[in-house]
């Protein structure tokens, strides 16, 4: 059952995480760049999907390259990220669409919506959902979104923050509305290297971990850790 969510709890453990992996600051990117990025990392692993994006640029550094050349064109380099005629038919559809309602390929227009705004502007795309929209308007935008991917999913259910069954989706719902905004950012990437390095999904580090005062599941013995 998930615990109370208290403003200063997110505060100390972001803190904390701060403390191990370090403070992140903010980089604005291109939104268009990073939705494309983030279309090609689905089902597949940063491994497979960052060399595939780097392949994808240098085969069309110019977006309007690449919808001229067409879904079949763009395919070929994003084969390392999986299911690429899949993913290479949204890329052309999402560039194709752009070009056709606002006469360029750009999304800068996103990061001057407000946030629910924006969120429902990207969500009109094929392939492009909560978790896809969130990532671009937080890391790109700065807007208070918080992603949940398989490793905050994981961390924020040991810890009490969700529900035991919450889905991705509700995870992301809960947990967007409850931290504070300014920590979005950092709190999120912070929690995505603390499930990487400590929190793994079998045998987690809980002699190694900074949080585990606040963890529910170290603290009711649900997790069996690896002995330090």
């Amino acid at each position: 059952m998930a615990q109370e969510l208290r403003p200063r709890t997110f505060r100390r453990v972001n803190e904390l995480l701060a403390e191990a992996y370090g403070e992140k600051h903010r980089v604005p990117g291109d939104p268009l760049d990073s939705l494309i990025r983030t279309i090609l990392s689905q089902n597949t692993t940063d491994r497979n999907s960052i060399p595939a994006f780097e392949a994808l640029k240098q085969r069309f550094p110019d977006w309007e390259d690449a919808l001229e050349a067409g879904p079949a064109q763009i395919e070929k380099p994003i084969e390392p990220a999986g299911l690429a005629p899949t993913k290479s038919k949204r890329i052309y559809n999402i560039l194709d669409q752009l070009a056709a309602e606002r006469g360029e390929l750009s999304l800068d227009h996103v990061c001057e919506m407000e946030p629910d705004a924006a969120c429902q502007y990207l969500s009109r795309f094929k392939g492009v959902g909560p978790k896809t929209a969130a990532i671009v308007l937080l890391f790109d935008c700065g807007m208070p979104f918080f992603p949940v991917d398989t490793h905050v999913h994981r961390v924020s259910g040991r810890l009490g923050w969700i529900p035991e069954d919450a889905s991705a989706e509700k995870a992301y719902d809960i947990l967007t509305d409850a931290i504070p905004a300014d920590l979005h950012f950092q709190l999120h990437l912070n929690m995505v290297q603390h499930g990487r390095e400590t929190c793994h999904p079998s045998r987690p580090e809980c002699h190694e971990c900074v949080i585990s005062r606040f963890c529910d599941a170290y603290r009711n013995g649900d997790v069996e850790p690896r002995e330090g």
